[in-house]
């Protein structure tokens, strides 16, 4: 793309204003006055700026009180994290009091200890059990993806069964135990897979990743409340120039995407609703606009030129089917067109 360095980005505060303007109102009158607050915060952790890859969900979590940093203000995201803190994760991440009397379950489990009311509880409702061969429960043994998705999912009453015997994640075999488990969050997508649609079950993870898996599952567990889910559109939404203007362009992908994925369940719960159909068009606008920027930077002009037009297109039918989505539909416009004059592009 030709002059590649003047493209120019708002800052990260004029687009949260222009953000806000569109999601602030509720969507129907007996929305909350809570549900309409701001998202775009700062997660108080000095570790995790807006540029991190893990923002959106760890600012999350925080705000539900499911995740707290270290007493020196940090977060340590790619920390690795243990059997023990995800456990805690967990429970607290699906409503779940630990309030199990302490059992001598697990030998190396012992009363007193800050994680024993959460095994206690887990292993009280079916979420663990000790190790076959010695009955040890090895709270301090990094956790790994079967691990993880195995206590997550059922800790979320999810009922993997469905998947008996059925191929979704090709290096997953079909009679290990964790397969149902695994095939069940690759078909949710909670889960990263490679390009050829492998999962690493063997993955230890950290604490940024723990973190991730439950942000998608919580939009997904919470798709019948088209509040919160226009309230989640709104957090990706801002940070899609904020990972541009940093040249973290796959992560502006990846929120542009998620923000299509998100308002597109609002729009199956309230297809008739003009906030939602604003909200719905204006993802899809910004995202065929990442499109175009990407296409740009690629030298694929023809390409970047159509992916700009469409952004214009859908930031009209944004606008007109929510006046109030004009400030965003018309920032937009103006960087969809910045693009076409870079590469040589006719409005259509």
């Amino acid at each position: 793309m030709k002059n590649q360095k003047y493209l120019k980005l708002p800052s990260v505060a004029v687009l949260c204003a222009l953000v806000f303007v569109m999601f602030s109102s509720p969507v129907y009158a007996q929305a909350t006055s809570s549900s309409s607050n701001m998202q775009v915060v700062s997660t108080g952790f000095s570790d995790v700026p807006r540029t991190n890859p893990g923002y959106v969900g760890i600012t999350f979590m925080s705000e539900q009180g499911v995740v707290k940093g270290y007493d020196d203000g940090t977060f340590k995201p790619n920390n690795p994290i243990n059997r023990a803190e995800v456990l805690k994760i967990i429970l607290g991440g699906s409503g779940i009091e630990a309030d199990a009397p302490f059992s001598a379950s697990f030998p190396d489990v012992q009363d007193g200890q800050w994680f024993t009311p959460y095994v206690m509880k887990a292993k009280a409702i079916g979420i663990v059990k000790g190790n076959d061969v010695d009955g040890t429960f090895a709270p301090a043994r990094q956790v790994n993806m079967a691990e993880f998705i195995k206590m997550l999912l059922s800790a979320n009453g999810i009922d993997v069964s469905s998947f008996e015997g059925k191929t979704v994640v090709p290096n997953i075999p079909a009679d290990a135990w964790y397969a149902n488990y695994i095939n069940y969050a690759a078909a949710l997508g909670i889960i990263p897979r490679d390009k050829d649609g492998n999962v690493d079950s063997a993955k230890f993870l950290t604490r940024a990743e723990v973190i991730n898996s439950m942000y998608l599952l919580a939009i997904i567990r919470n798709g019948g409340d088209t509040q919160f889910l226009l309230n989640r559109a709104e957090a990706e939404l801002a940070q899609i120039e904020v990972y541009i203007a940093a040249n973290q362009v796959a992560l502006a992908k990846n929120a542009s995407e998620l923000a299509v994925d998100i308002t597109q369940q609002a729009y199956k719960n309230m297809p008739e609703n003009n906030i939602v159909v604003g909200a719905a068009k204006l993802a899809r606008s910004y995202d065929y606009l990442v499109d175009s920027f990407i296409l740009g930077i690629q030298g694929l002009n023809d390409k970047s030129t159509e992916m700009a037009n469409m952004a214009i297109d859908k930031a009209s039918e944004a606008w007109e089917a929510n006046n109030a989505t004009q400030p965003i539909a018309a920032h937009i416009k103006s960087r969809a067109r910045e693009i076409l004059a870079q590469v040589g592009g006719t409005e259509q």
